[in-house]
C-alpha cells in the first residue's frame, strides 16, 4: 500500500545549487571569526602531515641504509612532534568548525521556527506536521555538517593535494606524473556518479519526511487507531513506508560503496604503477631508496582524501537537499499583514457579498452577507459542510475570500494587522487545543491577569472544581490537556478566549461536548459575558442558538434564512424543518 505522506515531499532541483550554497555562506559571516581561524590552520596541518614522509626519507636514505646513527634520534624526535603537532591543530580545527556548525544549526532552526509561527494557515493545510518537522531537525543537522565536514575538511584536502603533488614534483617528476595518471578516470568517475548519489541522497530525504509525517499523525489518532482496530492496517502502512526508507538509505550506501571501492582500486593501481616504476630507478641509481619509500607515502596520502571523497560528496548531496528544503520553508510568504489602525468604533462586523473556496474550484461560501451589531448574539446555523466554521475562519484572516469583503466598523478586515485583530476576537472552535504546561500558562498566556481575575474566571466557565484537581493555577496539564475530559478542555478553551475581553466571541460548537447541565451553566456565563460584547455563536444544536438576536440558516454555502427562533419557526422553511427533526430526536425543549 501507497501512503501519501511521501509524494508530497518533492525530489527536485539541480545537482549542486550554487545559488543555495551562497546563502549558506551568508549565515557563516556571524562566526567568520572562528571560521577564518579554522581555514588558517590548515596550511600548518598540511605542513605537518608533508613532513613526516621527508623525515622518514632522510632517515632512511643518512641513517638506515648507511647504518649510521648520527643525528638519527633528532629526526626521529621531529617525526614525533610532526605527528603530535598534527593531531593538536587537528583538534583545534575540529572543535572550531563544530562549533560554527552548531551556531549555524541554532541559527537556522530559530529562523525556520520563526518563519514557520508567521506562515498563513493555507501553508500548514499543504504540510504535515511531520514534515514540518523534518525540516528542523534532520535536514537542519545536515546542513550543519556541511561547514565541517563538507566545506572546511574539502578546503583543507585541496591544500593537502596540492602540497602532497607540489612535494611529489620536487622529489621526482616522473614518478609524480606516474601517480597522477589515475586522476583523469578518477574525474570521469565522479562525473558519473554525481547524478545517481543526488538523486539518491534527495529520495533519503522524501521518504523520511513521509515517514515522520505519518508517524506523527498515527500518533495523535491513536485513539481512533484503536476504536476502529486498525493496529495491523497501521503496522503495514508503516512498514511500506519503512522499507521505502530503506531500501532508499541502501541505494545511497550502494552508490557510497562502490565510489570508495573504485577510488581504493585507483589508489591500489597507482601504488603499483609507482612499485614498477620507482623500482626500477632505484636499481639503477636514479632514484634513492629512501625517495621511494617516501613517494609511496605521499601517493597514500594524496589518496586519503581521495577515499574520503565518496563520504565528503555524500554529504555535500544531503546538505544540498536539506539547504533546498530549509530555504524553500524561509521563502515561503508570510502572513499579509495590514497597515490599518484598529477602528475604535461600536465593533460592528459585516460580510458583503463573501465568496470563498478553498482550492479555487469548488465554492464554500458563496454571496453571504451578514451583519453582526455591537451587543448583538448572533448564531449560524446549518447542515455539516455548509460552511459555518469557515466563515469564521475568514473572519479571524486564516484565509482571504477570493469576492467581497468583510468590514469592521466600515474598515477592511484584511487593512489590518491580523495579530491585533485576533486578540480583539475570543475564539472557541470545536476541537479544543490545549498546550502541555501549567493551568496559568494556558488559561492566560500574556500573562496580564492576576490570580483573583483568572480564578473568577474558572468560576465562571464553571472550572473550580477542575482548579482545585489540579492544585491550582500552577496546576500541569499534559500534552493536549489529556489529562482533562473533553468537556472540561472546552470550558478552559472558554475561559481562555474571555480572559482577554474580546469584544467580538466566537464559539464554534463551543459546546458541543458538553453535557446539558455544564451547557447551562456555561450559557449562562456566556449570557453574563455578552451584555458588553458581540457574539458569533456556530451551533449545530439548535437548542443552543435559540436565545440569539438573529440566526442565519446556511444551506450549500449560501444564506437561505434570517431572523429570529420565533420567526423563522412561523415560516415553516428549513429552520423549522430542522427544529421538527432535532425535536424528534430529543434536543429542543422548547419552541419560545
Amino acid at each position: 500500500m501507497r501512503h501519501g505522506h511521501t509524494e508530497l515531499d518533492t525530489v527536485t532541483g539541480r545537482y549542486l545549487d550554487w545559488r543555495l550554497f551562497r546563502r549558506f555562506v551568508a549565515m557563516v559571516r556571524p562566526y567568520r571569526g572562528q571560521a577564518v581561524i579554522a581555514l588558517g590552520l590548515l596550511p600548518f596541518i598540511a605542513g605537518a602531515k608533508l613532513i613526516q614522509p621527508y623525515l622518514i626519507k632522510l632517515l632512511i636514505d643518512n641513517h638506515i641504509v648507511p647504518g649510521s646513527l648520527d643525528g638519527f634520534a633528532g629526526l626521529a624526535l621531529l617525526f614525533l612532534l610532526a605527528l603530535l603537532g598534527e593531531s593538536l591543530l587537528l583538534f583545534a580545527q575540529g572543535y572550531l568548525v563544530q562549533a560554527v556548525g552548531q551556531r549555524i544549526m541554532a541559527d537556522l532552526r530559530r529562523q525556520g521556527f520563526r518563519r514557520m509561527l508567521r506562515l498563513s494557515t493555507a501553508f500548514f493545510d499543504r504540510h504535515p506536521s511531520g514534515r514540518l518537522v523534518t525540516r528542523l531537525t534532520s535536514d537542519v543537522e545536515n546542513v550543519g555538517e556541511l561547514f565541517g565536514a563538507g566545506v572546511i575538511a574539502s578546503v583543507g584536502d585541496i591544500v593537502t593535494l596540492i602540497g602532497i603533488v607540489a612535494v611529489m614534483f620536487w622529489l621526482s617528476p616522473s614518478l609524480t606524473l606516474v601517480a597522477l595518471a589515475v586522476v583523469p578516470p578518477l574525474l570521469v568517475i565522479l562525473y558519473l556518479f554525481r547524478r545517481n548519489m543526488r538523486d539518491a541522497m534527495r529520495q533519503v530525504r522524501a521518504r523520511l519526511a513521509g515517514l515522520n509525517a505519518f508517524i506523527a499523525e498515527r500518533i495523535a489518532g491513536i485513539g481512533e487507531v484503536r476504536l476502529f482496530g486498525q493496529q495491523r492496517r497501521t503496522l503495514d502502512e508503516f512498514e511500506t513506508l519503512q522499507n521505502d526508507y530503506r531500501d532508499s538509505t541502501f541505494r545511497t550506501i550502494e552508490w557510497d560503496a562502490a565510489l570508495y571501492s573504485l577510488v581504493e582500486v585507483l589508489a591500489a593501481v597507482a601504488i603499483a604503477a609507482i612499485l614498477w616504476k620507482g623500482g626500477g630507478e632505484v636499481l639503477t641509481g636514479i632514484a634513492s631508496f629512501g625517495t621511494l619509500v617516501a613517494f609511496i607515502e605521499y601517493v597514500q596520502k594524496f589518496f586519503i582524501p581521495l577515499r574520503d571523497l565518496s563520504a565528503k560528496y555524500s554529504v555535500l548531496q544531503a546538505s544540498n537537499a536539506s539547504l533546498e528544503r530549509i530555504f524553500e520553508l524561509l521563502d515561503e510568504p508570510e502572513e499579509p499583514v495590514g497597515s490599518g489602525v484598529y477602528p475604535h468604533g461600536p465593533g460592528e462586523v459585516r460580510f458583503e457579498g463573501v465568496s470563498f473556496s478553498y482550492d479555487g474550484k469548488t465554492p464554500v461560501l458563496k454571496g453571504i452577507d451578514l451583519r453582526i451589531g455591537p451587543g448583538e448574539r448572533v448564531a449560524l446555523v446549518g447542515a455539516t459542510g455548509s460552511g459555518k466554521s469557515t466563515l469564521t475562519r475568514l473572519l479571524l484572516q486564516f484565509y482571504r475570500p477570493q469576492e467581497g469583503r468583510i468590514l469592521i466598523d466600515g474598515v477592511d478586515l484584511y487593512d489590518l494587522d491580523p495579530a491585533e485583530l485576533r486578540r480583539r476576537i475570543g475564539w472557541v472552535s470545536q476541537e479544543p487545543f490545549l498546550f502541555a504546561g501549567t493551568l496559568r500558562a494556558n488559561l492566560d498566556p500574556a500573562g496580564t491577569l492576576d490570580d483573583a481575575a483568572l480564578l473568577a474566571l474558572l468560576a465562571d466557565c464553571g472550572m473550580e472544581e477542575v482548579a482545585e484537581r489540579l492544585e491550582g493555577l500552577e496546576g500541569v496539564l499534559s500534552e493536549r490537556g489529556r489529562n482533562l475530559s473533553s468537556g472540561e478542555r472546552q470550558l478552559l478553551c472558554l475561559a481562555r478566549a474571555l480572559a482577554s475581553d474580546p469584544a467580538l466571541l466566537v464559539l464554534d460548537e463551543a459546546t458541543s461536548r458538553l453535557d446539558s447541565l455544564t451547557e447551562q451553566r456555561v450559557g449562562e456565563a456566556l449570557a453574563r459575558a455578552g451584555r458588553r460584547r458581540s457574539v458569533l455563536l456556530i451551533a449545530h444544536r439548535l437548542r443552543t442558538a435559540a436565545s440569539a438576536d438573529r440566526i442565519h440558516v446556511l444551506h450549500r454555502g449560501s444564506v437561505a434564512e434570517v431572523g429570529s427562533h420565533r420567526e423563522l419557526l412561523a415560516q415553516g422553511g428549513l429552520y423549522a424543518r430542522l427544529w421538527r427533526l432535532q425535536e424528534l430526536n430529543g434536543e429542543p425543549e422548547e419552541e419560545g
